[in-house]
């Protein structure tokens, strides 16, 4: 249910490089050019475009020698370095097969451990950042059928807790991600200020996977379409290349 549009006829790869540079080039950048081609370009179509600019990502990589894990490693401390270098670092397996002996195992070791509060519990963090999206669901699903209630609602026990706000948000993304990413949203855009990087975070990200239940869910939760809360509250460039990923044409 991606809101990305991509033109029928795409440009050559190479014109989409050359144009890219040019759109970096000089005292100004083109910042329309730059939309016009990155808001409208799929995963695959980035990722060759990433390639021919590798040298741009090398002098990068040069310049700040580090990666993300150690971008996450050297600005998180104690328990959420724990739960966060993982997830940034892990590759998953999306298959749909799900082991049941296991999801009613590992929902009972979830339950024990929270029961102790043992919330950063290194087989807490195994579980949370290594098991398959259909796996995982299958365990939270265990969890409900046999204790009575979602997961979620026992990591409530401390709500200013910063590290259970963070578990829950984890185990929504994979539970209800499109609820959970319109609250995200609309957290962002309500109140005086935009918070930028996660409305950033959340269209960049769900372009090509969920914004369409995300936009339906958001305009079911405050009547109005995202597109036009989004526009109200961003200018410019930033706001043409928001509305751009998000399907406007």
């Amino acid at each position: 249910m991606a809101t990305l549009k991509v033109p029928s006829n795409v440009p050559a790869l190479a014109d989409d490089c050359d144009n890219l540079r040019k759109a970096f080039q000089g005292w100004g950048t083109n910042e329309a050019l730059i939309i016009s081609i990155l808001g409208h370009r799929d995963a695959s179509q980035r990722r060759a475009i990433r390639k021919q600019l590798f040298a741009v990502r090398q002098a990068y990589h040069d310049r700040f020698k580090r990666s993300l894990e150690e971008d996450v490693a050297s600005h998180v401390t104690g328990d959420f370095r724990k739960l966060l270098v993982p997830l940034v670092s892990s590759h998953r397996y999306e298959g749909p097969e799900v082991n049941t002996r296991l999801a009613h195992s590992e929902a009972k070791l979830l339950h024990e451990k929270i029961e102790h509060k043992a919330y950063a519990d290194d087989e807490v963090i195994r579980i949370l950042t290594t098991r398959s999206k259909a796996q995982l669901l299958a365990t939270f699903n265990n969890y409900n059928d046999t204790f009575g209630h979602p997961i979620t609602k026992d990591l409530k026990a401390d709500p200013k807790d910063e590290f259970l706000k963070t578990l829950r948000a984890v185990i929504r993304c994979f539970t209800c991600p499109d609820r959970y990413f319109e609250k995200v949203a609309r957290v962002a855009i309500a109140g005086n200020g935009t918070d930028e990087n996660s409305l950033t975070r959340v269209i960049t990200t769900r372009a090509e996977v969920d914004l369409k239940l995300i936009k339906e869910a958001y305009q079911k939760r405050n009547s109005v379409p995202l597109e036009k809360a989004v526009a109200g509250d961003t200018s410019g460039d930033y706001e043409s290349m928001l509305l751009a990923l998000l399907g406007k044409e």
